[in-house]
C-alpha cells in the first residue's frame, strides 16, 4: 500500500486487491522511522486508472471469441492486479512521534518509502490510555476485547443514539449495570419500564446489583411533600411544564410564602388561598386550572416525603434508582421529570447526596430548550453526569451536541438523522455519514473522551441481567418458523409429512388439525 494523495485530513491509499481487505472503522498506520500517522478507514473505492474504460469495453466486445493470448513475459497477472487496484479512504486521527501522540503535527510520511500496515484497537488505544480507574467491558472490536474507563463517563455528557432496534437501550443498561456494580450512583428516567429487571439475572435469580436497585412509581410508592420540594422546584414545574406566565408565578409565590410561614402549606390550603386571595380573575383561573391538574395526580402530598434523598443518601456502596414512567400521561410524566431534576439539583447543591449518573431513556419525548439546559451546563458542575438515549437525534437541541463529551452511535440510514449527528464536535461529519450506515445490529461507533478522540467500532456484549424491553410480537419466531415450513410443504398443491413438520419444530397436530395448535 502506498499513499496516493491527501485532501485536508483525508488520505487516499493505493492498494492492490489483497491489501484492500479492510473493514470500515479499522485502523492503519503509515510509519517512517520513529514517526507514524494513525489513520482510520472510512471507505474503499475503485482506483481510477487511465484507459480502464477502453480496456473493459474491449473485453466486453470480445466476450465469446476464442483466441489464444500470447504472453511470453507473463505480464498478464501484473496487468490484472493493476486493473483491480483499490483506493482506501482514511481519516487522519493523530501523528505519533517517539511514542507520543499529537493531533496538531503537520508531519507527512514519504509516499514511496513509508510502511503502511494494519494496527489492532489495543495498539491504537495504548497511545491515549495510561491505565483505567473503573474498567467496563463493552464487547469486542476487530477480534479483541474492548473496554472503556467508567471515569471517562463521570462528569461528562454522553449521547447514545441509533435507529429503533439497533441496541442503544441495551448499551445504556450495560453501562448503568456496570457503573452501579462498581459503586456509583445512578438515576434512570425509565419511560418504557425496561430497567426494572436489572436486579435479576437471565435465569431469574438475583443479579449482582439486586440489593442496590430501587424502583419508584409516581403516585404509588413515590410521592413528594410540598414542604420538602420548596417553592423553587414547584415554580419550575409550573413554568416549564405548564407554561405559567411570570405574573401568575409571582402571585403564587406570595401565597406560598404566606402559607409556609404559618406552617399550613398543603395542597388543599394552597387551592383555598388562591380562590380567596385578591388578584386578577384571569390569573386566578390560570392558577386554579394548573393547580388542579397538578394535585389531581396524587403525586404531591401534605407530608414531608423525600424518597430521592432517603434512597441515594442511605447507601454507601452505590445505588440504582429507577423511576418508572411507563404508565404516566405525557403531562404527568413531565411533571415528575421536572421535579426529579430540580430536586436532584438542590440535593447536590447542598451536598446531601453523592454525584450521580442521570440516564434519560427516550429523551426525545421530554428534552427541550428549557430545564434541560441546566443538565447540560450548570448541573454538570453540581455532580450530574447525563446519559441521553434517543432514536430521534434531530429532536435533541444543537447545544447538547456541541457540549457532548461521548457519543455511542448505532446504525442510521436517514440523511436527516446523519446531518443532525454531524453537529457532534468530537468527530467529523464525513466519518459519521460513512460509518453509521454500515454498522450492524448491536454494533456501535464509540467516539469522544472514552476513546481519547479515536473513534472505534464495537460489538456490544450480552448483559448479565434481565434487560427487558424486548419487542412484544404476536408472531414469535418459533411460530413463524413453523408456519413457513408448513406453507413450504403445501406449495405446488403438495403435502408435507408429519415427521418433516416435527423435525422442523412443529407438531403432528399442526398438520393433521390444519394448524390449530398454531393459533
Amino acid at each position: 500500500m502506498k499513499i496516493l494523495r491527501k485532501n485536508g485530513r483525508a488520505f487516499e491509499i493505493l492498494a492492490l486487491p489483497g491489501d484492500a481487505d479492510l473493514s470500515i472503522g479499522e485502523y492503519v498506520v503509515a510509519r517512517e522511522g520513529d514517526k507514524a500517522l494513525i489513520l482510520e478507514v472510512i471507505d474503499v473505492d475503485y482506483a481510477d486508472i487511465p484507459g480502464l474504460m477502453e480496456d473493459m469495453l474491449r473485453e466486453l466486445a470480445l466476450q465469446g471469441v476464442e483466441s489464444a493470448v500470447y504472453d511470453p513475459h507473463k505480464v498478464a497477472s501484473i496487468t490484472l492486479k493493476m486493473r483491480e487496484a483499490k483506493v482506501i479512504v482514511a481519516k487522519l486521527r493523530a501523528v505519533v512521534s517517539q511514542g507520543l501522540m499529537s493531533q496538531g503535527s503537520l508531519w507527512l510520511p514519504p509516499r514511496y518509502s513509508s510502511r503502511i500496515e494494519r494496527v489492532k484497537p489495543s495498539g491504537v488505544l495504548s497511545l491515549v490510555r495510561r491505565g483505567m480507574t473503573a474498567s467496563i467491558e463493552l464487547g469486542n472490536s476487530f477480534g479483541e476485547r474492548f473496554s472503556i474507563d467508567g471515569a471517562d463517563l463521570d462528569g461528562s455528557l454522553t449521547i447514545i443514539t441509533g435507529r429503533k432496534g439497533t441496541g442503544k437501550s441495551h448499551l445504556a443498561k450495560l453501562l448503568v449495570y456496570e457503573l452501579v456494580k462498581g459503586g456509583c450512583y445512578a438515576v434512570v428516567l425509565d419511560v418504557n419500564g425496561e430497567y426494572v429487571g436489572l436486579g435479576t439475572d437471565p435465569r431469574g435469580g438475583g443479579s449482582e446489583i439486586e440489593g442496590r436497585l430501587t424502583v419508584l412509581r409516581p403516585s404509588v410508592n413515590f410521592r413528594a411533600g410540598l414542604n420538602t420540594i420548596g417553592l423553587e422546584v414547584f415554580a419550575d414545574i409550573l413554568e416549564h411544564v405548564y407554561a405559567t406566565p411570570p405574573a401568575s408565578l409571582r402571585e403564587l409565590a406570595r401565597i406560598w410564602e404566606s402559607l409556609a410561614r404559618a406552617g399550613s402549606l398543603t395542597p388543599i390550603n394552597l387551592l383555598g388561598e388562591v380562590r380567596r386571595a385578591h388578584m386578577n380573575e384571569a390569573i386566578r383561573d390560570a392558577l386554579l386550572s394548573r393547580l388542579h391538574s397538578i394535585f389531581g395526580t396524587g403525586f404531591f402530598t401534605d407530608d414531608d416525603e423525600d424518597p430521592l434523598a432517603e434512597i441515594l443518601a442511605s447507601s454507601a456502596e452505590g445505588a440504582l434508582l429507577v423511576i418508572d414512567l411507563s404508565r404516566l400521561r405525557p403531562g404527568f410524566r413531565r411533571t415528575v421529570i421536572e421535579y426529579v431534576l430540580s430536586r436532584l439539583t438542590r440535593l447536590l447543591h447542598d451536598s446531601l447526596i453523592q454525584p450521580l449518573f442521570l440516564v434519560s431513556e427516550e429523551a426525545h419525548l421530554y428534552v427541550g430548550n428549557t430545564y434541560w439546559e441546566d443538565i447540560v451546563t450548570r448541573m454538570r458542575h453540581l455532580g450530574i453526569s447525563p446519559v441521553i438515549v434517543t432514536n430521534q437525534p434531530d429532536s435533541i437541541p444543537e447545544m447538547v451536541y456541541r457540549q457532548a463529551d461521548n457519543l455511542f452511535l448505532f446504525n442510521f440510514l436517514n440523511e436527516t438523522d446523519l446531518e443532525s449527528l454531524s453537529r457532534y464536535s468530537h468527530i467529523d461529519a464525513e466519518t459519521v455519514k460513512k460509518i453509521a450506515p454500515s454498522l450492524e445490529i448491536g454494533q456501535c461507533l464509540v467516539a469522544g473522551r472514552v476513546v481519547g478522540g479515536l473513534p472505534m467500532p464495537v460489538q456490544v456484549r450480552e448483559l448479565q441481567a434481565n434487560p427487558l424491553g424486548a419487542t412484544k410480537r404476536f408472531f414469535n419466531r418459533d411460530r413463524e418458523r413453523d408456519r413457513v415450513v408448513v406453507r413450504a410443504g403445501l406449495g405446488g398443491f403438495g403435502h408435507q409429512s408429519s415427521s418433516e413438520t416435527v423435525a422442523a419444530g412443529g407438531t403432528e397436530e399442526q398438520v393433521q388439525g390444519g394448524g390449530g395448535g398454531d393459533r
